[in-house]
This record gives C-alpha cells, structure tokens and sequence, in this order.
C-alpha cells in the first residue's frame, strides 16, 4: 500500500481514504506516514504467519 497524501483528518492511499480516529495536532508528512504503514503492514504479516504457524 502506497500512501499518497496525509491529513490531519485522513490519509490518502492508491485505493482508498482512510479518517483518523481524531483529528490530528499536525500533518505527518507522506514519508512518515508511509514508515507507518510499512510497519503495519510488515506486523499484520508475521502475525498471520505466525497464525499459519500454530496449525
């Protein structure tokens, strides 16, 4: 998931527009926000294949 603009309201992806919870104090810029979602993403994958480990 690429991100593309960043918000204080919402972050902007190739394929959809995600709100915050609340509203931001500031807007993080595109490549901060991207190292969030890299280590998001990157957790949601070991946990699964830790799931997938279990079985």
């Amino acid at each position: 998931m690429k991100v593309i603009k960043v918000t204080k309201e919402y972050y902007e992806t190739e394929d959809e527009k995600v709100y915050f919870f609340a509203p931001l104090e500031n807007e993080i810029s595109v490549e901060d926000m991207q190292k969030i979602v890299d280590a998001n993403e990157k957790l949601v994958k070991e946990l699964k294949d830790n799931e997938h480990s279990k079985f």
